[in-house]
C-alpha cells in the first residue's frame, strides 16, 4: 500500500488494502449469487464511483448472462455533500418486472440512495437490491439501510479505488482516509 498521499492540499493515508477490498467483494458476490439463484438480474452500476466496485464484483459474482447497465447521480461537490440530488443520466432500457441490483461506491447521507430507489421503484421493478462498497451509518440522515455493505467506515471523507476528489484519484488500488489533524 502506498504511503500518505495529496491532493487538492488535503493528506490521506491509508485505510483499506487492496487485499482487503478483494476478499470483501469475492464474499459478496458469493452472498448474492446465492440470493440471486433463479432470479435473472439487470446489475445497474451507479457511475462514477462504483465502476470499479462494479467490474470487480460483476468479475466475481459469474452470472454471464445478466445485463450491466449505468446510471449517473451527484451530490457531491468536493468533500461535502450538497444535499441536491441531481440525475445526470438515466436508464436507457424498460426495468419494469425485473429484478434491479444497484451497485454503489458508498451511501453517506442516504440521500442519493433514496431519490435513486424512489426514481427505480416508479418504473415497476419485481424488486430492488441495493449492494455498496462503503457506507456511514453515522453520516445517514434517511434511516436507509442498503441489503449490502462491503464495509462500513465512520463519517470521514476517502478517496481512491473508484472514489474520488474533484475527480482525482480514482485509480488508486487502496481506499484512503483523510488524514486527522
Amino acid at each position: 500500500m502506498d504511503k500518505k498521499v495529496t491532493v487538492n492540499g488535503l493528506t490521506f493515508v491509508p485505510f483499506i488494502t487492496e487485499a482487503q477490498i478483494a476478499e470483501r467483494v469475492r464474499e459478496l458476490a458469493c452472498k448474492l449469487r446465492k440470493d440471486l439463484e433463479g432470479k435473472n438480474p439487470v446489475f445497474l452500476c451507479v457511475l462514477n464511483g462504483a465502476f470499479i466496485f462494479a467490474a470487480d464484483l460483476f468479475r466475481e459474482i459469474g452470472i454471464n448472462d445478466a445485463p450491466i447497465n449505468f446510471i449517473r447521480y451527484s451530490s457531491y461537490q468536493g468533500t461535502a455533500s450538497t444535499g441536491n440530488v441531481k440525475q445526470l443520466m438515466g436508464l436507457t432500457e424498460p426495468i419494469e418486472g425485473k429484478d434491479i441490483v444497484i451497485i454503489e461506491d458508498i451511501v453517506d447521507t442516504g440521500l442519493t440512495a433514496k431519490h435513486m430507489i424512489e426514481d427505480l421503484k416508479a418504473k415497476n421493478p419485481a424488486s430492488v437490491t441495493f449492494v455498496t462498497l462503503l457506507h456511514k451509518p453515522a453520516s445517514t440522515q434517511t434511516g436507509f439501510k442498503p441489503d449490502y455493505v462491503a464495509f462500513s467506515i465512520d463519517p470521514k471523507f476517502i478517496i481512491g479505488y473508484g472514489l474520488d476528489l474533484d475527480g482525482k484519484v480514482r485509480n488508486l488500488k487502496d481506499i484512503y482516509v483523510v488524514e486527522d489533524k
